[in-house]
């Protein structure tokens, strides 16, 4: 390869160095997660993914027709515009789009509503509270064989407050050590047969 080619794929690989080079440093620093509530009962996977794909919707990643909205949703054109305003512009800059970082269960707190709440938030290292986070609340009529959402909501720190992580969910941040690979027994050689 002569010196012109390997400039021209040092320029192609310098942005992917430069992003990896943040995210180790992000890492370093911090780490992002997601606190996720739920007192649905029936296909809470279905309604935890509907709740996923409206984070996308609001960060304009998808359309809204990809979402299964119930026919006696309220929301507007310009209400899922003004949520995605408001989502892009308090959703943490150090959490990405893309990946899901550390998933934290919780259950709610007498939620009479069939709901999902995901908190996307960034923690800093060494810290268990956090006011850089943002709260997505999606409501469903019914979690039934195919839950339609009912409705959206987005809340910022200045409308709920601090978010505090216990001890315990604070075990998720450690990671686990990798495990050893068992030692293979050793063979030894079959011994030849005398003729």
């Amino acid at each position: 390869m002569n010196q012109s080619n390997l400039q021209m794929h040092m320029k192609k690989l310098k942005p992917l160095f430069l992003f990896s080079g943040l995210l180790i440093c992000i890492q370093s620093f911090g780490q992002s997660f997601i606190l996720q509530e739920t007192n649905i009962k029936k296909n809470t996977s279905q309604c935890i993914n509907a709740a996923k794909k409206c984070k996308l919707v609001l960060l304009k990643k998808q359309t809204m027709y990809t979402l299964p909205f119930s026919n006696k949703s309220t929301l507007t054109n310009n209400a899922l515009n003004a949520l995605s305003e408001k989502f892009m512009k308090v959703f943490p800059k150090e959490v990405p789009y893309d990946v899901d970082g550390v998933v934290i269960e919780r259950a709610p707190r007498n939620e009479r509503d069939q709901v999902v709440k995901l908190s996307y938030g960034f923690l800093a290292a060494g810290k268990k509270e956090t006011t850089n986070y943002v709260l997505l609340i999606v409501t469903f009529e019914n979690s039934g064989a195919s839950p339609k959402i009912d409705n959206i909501q987005v809340k910022r720190m200045d409308e709920i407050g601090v978010l505090a992580l216990t001890e315990r969910e604070m075990l998720k941040f450690k990671k686990e050590p990798e495990p050893k690979p068992a030692a293979k027994p050793v063979k030894k050689p079959a011994a030849k047969k005398k003729a």
